[in-house]
């Protein structure tokens, strides 16, 4: 077993990190918020496909062909942009996955409740057993992490192909359904253009973004993949297809079983597979789908979890985070600091939101900004996308993974352009909010109460970086 550049055992192969891109990309439970506004739902997906997965694609491709090592946007955009917007990059793509995280206990939780029938039923609303059982979970999955992605990994493996599996048994409810009693909705040119007219549809566009983020994950654990520049171009190709036909099949199947009316007030996706299974006579499929979709939360949960730990522990490597968050485990070589405090982070937040009321609305408000934290990071890896190109082309003379300087341009507008519109588009009140004015102080103060401390860091670790009192450069580790 060969180490990474930094100290970190190379143990996932093509097969694992397709499997693993799968598992972070794909969040099915999110599928109903989309679903719900109709027939557009599907046209929306398709959007998000070409105009911002497949120009990630092709953004992650180029630099990671050119920098294949530990940290990806992190260490891209720092490249293309200096030391500061590097930082900048990497603070929003970690604070947004402390609270992401979270999320995706919670789910999996929820799921779990479905396995035992109406005996698990009223556990996901009793917060005495779920919050201890959140921490539990995390700290499970944070452990095995720390094991290393050799072990971890088949957490995302079996979560990526319980997806698949759920995709299947949901796409059979549907298709039973529609034999049985019909479309739900109609799907038509004219369905679809009649939803487009109300403006507050296409703020699900920066929901449609969020959910396909992820695919430049296996470029920031690049150090642990046996043959990063040969396999992640072929992984993410096929996770990304993969998950545009997961995406939009079991939406479709949730068009074709129940009215879009009926799906904007489910409660997640299980809610909409019991009404339907219910109807066929089928009730018996749902503890098996509520065990598949258990397996999809924890994969979603472990890749994040992981990922996004990565970037503290490359930052702390250039000493603009405390040194210890770049330690290596001396014996199973993982950021075993970094996932730490990672832990701890999220473990932070699952507490407070557990207090009361009134501090849940807070951190309702926070989590809303997660989209824009998330989005942040992608505005910088198109510039990057750019800049790096054509200053490799004016310095050095060569091309990178693709031939034609062309493709790499016209993938950073469109891309940076969807991108832009997604972080503006989170910024749209949802529908059912009346106090419109608040809403957008809430979510501007919450966006900005994120990366106000990254600022405040950063010129501190600068400040001492100058005084001498910390090294000014990364260390250079030899392999």
């Amino acid at each position: 077993m060969s180490n990474g550049r930094a100290g970190l055992a190379r143990v996932l192969g093509r097969f694992d990190l397709t499997l693993f891109l799968i598992a972070a990309l794909v969040n099915l439970n999110s599928v109903p918020v989309v679903a719900g506004i109709g027939p557009a739902a599907l046209l929306f997906w398709a959007l998000g496909f070409f105009l911002f997965f497949v120009p990630a694609t092709v953004a992650v491709l180029e630099l990671s062909h050119r920098d294949p090592e530990e940290g990806g946007i992190y260490r891209w955009t720092k490249t293309a942009f200096g030391d500061f917007h590097g930082f900048l990059s990497g603070w929003a793509y970690w604070t947004n996955n402390i609270f992401y995280v979270p999320t995706l206990l919670l789910y999996m939780i929820a799921f779990a409740t479905f396995i035992g029938g109406e005996s698990t039923a009223g556990i996901g609303d009793n917060q005495a057993v779920v919050v201890p059982l959140a921490l539990v979970l995390l700290w499970v999955i944070t452990a095995l992490n720390i094991l290393g992605l050799g072990v971890s990994k088949w957490i995302q493996n079996i979560g990526a192909i319980g997806t698949f599996l759920t995709a299947a048994l949901i796409f059979g409810i549907g298709f039973g359904s529609m034999k049985l009693h019909g479309m739900a909705n109609e799907i038509s040119v004219g369905a679809v253009t009649a939803q487009l007219g109300d403006w507050r549809t296409l703020a699900l566009l920066s929901v449609v973004c969020l959910n396909y983020v992820g695919v430049e994950l296996g470029s920031i654990i690049g150090d642990e993949l046996k043959h990063p520049r040969r396999d992640i171009p072929r992984a993410a190709v096929v996770a990304g297809l993969a998950t545009f036909l997961l995406y939009f099949m079991t939406t479709f199947s949730l068009q074709a079983a129940i009215p879009a009316g009926e799906i904007g007030i489910i409660d997640g996706i299980l809610q909409g597979v019991k009404h339907v299974v219910s109807e066929l006579d089928v009730a018996w499929l749902l503890p098996p789908i509520a065990l598949l979709m258990t397996f999809n939360a924890a994969g979603n949960t472990s890749a994040w979890l992981s990922g996004s730990a990565r970037i503290p522990f490359v930052v702390g490597l250039d000493r603009y985070l405390p040194a210890a968050l770049g330690k290596v485990h001396p014996r199973y070589h993982t950021p075993h600091v970094a996932l730490i405090v990672q832990g701890i982070a999220s473990s932070v937040f699952i507490l407070v939101n557990s207090v009361g009321a009134s501090v849940q609305e807070v951190y309702m408000i926070l989590l809303q900004t997660t989209i824009i934290l998330q989005l942040i990071p992608y505005l910088y890896m198109f510039g990057s996308l750019v800049a790096i190109r054509r200053r490799a082309e004016r310095e050095l003379g060569e091309a990178g993974y693709f031939r034609r300087a062309a493709v790499c341009y016209a993938a950073a507008v469109v891309g940076g352009l969807m991108t832009l519109a997604g972080i503006l588009f989170a910024f749209l009140p949802p529908a059912g909010v009346e106090d419109v004015l608040g809403f957008e102080i809430k979510t501007v103060v919450g966006s900005l109460g994120l990366m106000l401390p990254a600022l405040l860091i950063f010129r501190w670790r600068a400040r001492k970086a100058r005084a001498g009192a910390m090294l000014p450069k990364p260390v250079e580790l030899v392999e």
